[in-house]
């Protein structure tokens, strides 16, 4: 079996006692979740988990998962996980007693049965992304070819509508006691609000959690800047990884091309047709696989620049790991990036769509080692200070014992 990192302990949240922490029960609500066959599955939530638990929460997790016909139970690193369908989680709520509800992903399924049992606790609801998003706004998969035109039309109607219809029900009518966090503020007040057509007045807006201590900062050396690395899923065209391409296409009729080094890694069912003609270049590695977050973070510490041009992203987590450990990122000034690479400071931000510009942004650094120092060392600074811990999962165990405590 696998050993998995625990999470140092945390500081104690507003100055809760422990025998009052460790009464507080809660029940994590998500649609998927790590087990010893299925590692990564929704890993961003089983680390919010043994934070809690580090923090003295009494936390139990509901995998919600329609397909299966009766309960299952099994236990992963510490963590009890109940499996089961709505109408299982419904019986749940009506007879156990938890002092709060955390859901992730805020779909029928796994609020619904709160709503039939009742519940007079609090429910937190993290909000990600496609769940409170209209049709629309993966557009860049439309031009992938008709059968993803005629895919996306018959999602409208099937999923989308619905969804954004349940979504706003819940802000505007609060069946239950909700908070609502999401991971931006560009996410919240440019997507989720406008596409429910709600403003969600007590929002709360907490990154993802970037784990300090997993992604160290380590100083890098000048020759770092010459070793360029993206690690990106190739599922669609969202992370504008044809961009990039075409981005080292254009470096390799610049003099210094060969001195330079790329090592690009992702799976997914448009890594060949993307990647196809990086073939040609000795001094571009593929690598068409997952990768652990252990193996990133030696990729980390081999490289000094992180590519992470996008086309949508409500945080962008790869990025915010990988100025973490010191690479600095060029990014795309677009969606939430902004919010959390600042351009020149942290980071370098190009416009979208601009291939030319994502090398020009590469050669700037070639030419300017002070400049790569520089943004090597804030860029790690100002992660830790927007998604470390304290910035994260401390505000999640407060928000937590506010909300029971009310």
């Amino acid at each position: 079996m696998k050993t998995h990192r625990r999470v140092a302990p945390l500081p104690t949240c507003g100055g809760t006692d422990v025998a009052v922490r460790s009464a507080t029960r809660v029940l994590v609500i998500a649609n998927a979740y790590p087990s010893d066959r299925a590692l990564y599955r929704n890993g961003f939530i089983h680390r919010r988990v043994k934070a809690y638990q580090e923090a003295g929460l009494e936390v139990e997790v509901f995998y919600h998962h329609q397909p299966v016909a009766e309960l299952q139970h099994y236990v992963y690193d510490d963590v009890p996980v109940t499996v089961g369908r709505s109408e299982h989680l419904e019986a749940l709520a009506k007879s156990a007693r938890y002092d709060a509800y955390l859901v992730h992903f805020a779909e029928p399924g796994r609020l619904v049965p709160l709503m039939n049992a009742a519940v007079s606790a609090p429910v937190i609801v993290w909000i990600h992304g496609f769940e409170a998003e209209a049709w629309h706004r993966r557009w860049f998969n439309f031009v992938l070819g008709s059968t993803e035109i005629a895919d996306a039309i018959a999602k409208k109607s099937n999923y989308y509508e619905t969804q954004n219809r349940f979504l706003r029900d819940l802000v505007v009518e609060r069946p239950l006691r909700l908070r609502f966090v999401n991971v931006s503020a560009w996410f919240q007040h440019m997507i989720v609000e406008p596409d429910i057509d709600a403003e969600i007045t007590d929002g709360v807006v907490i990154p993802n959690l970037i784990d300090e201590e997993l992604f160290q900062y380590r100083a890098k050396s000048p020759a770092l800047r010459l070793r360029i690395l993206s690690v990106r899923p190739y599922a669609s065209r969202k992370y504008a990884n044809d961009v990039m391409v075409a981005a080292i296409l254009e470096l390799s009729k610049r003099p210094y091309f060969d001195e330079l080094l790329f090592t690009i890694c992702g799976e997914g069912v448009l890594f060949e047709k993307i990647t196809a003609p990086l073939h040609a270049f000795p001094n571009v590695e593929l690598h068409n696989r997952f990768f652990s977050q252990e193996e990133i973070v030696e990729l980390h510490a081999d490289h000094g620049v992180f590519l992470a041009p996008t086309r949508f992203d409500s945080q962008g987590v790869s990025m915010c790991e990988a100025a973490s450990s010191g690479l600095v990122a060029v990014a795309t000034d677009v969606t939430a990036v902004p919010e959390f690479v600042k351009n020149r400071v942290s980071g370098l931000l190009v416009p979208p769509e601009s291939p030319v510009a994502l090398a020009d942004a590469i050669e700037e650094l070639y030419f300017d080692e002070e400049l790569f120092l520089t943004l090597s060392e804030e860029g790690s600074r100002s992660m830790t200070a927007r998604c470390g811990r304290r910035a994260t999962v401390d505000k999640e165990i407060a928000l937590i014992r506010q909300e029971v405590a009310r």
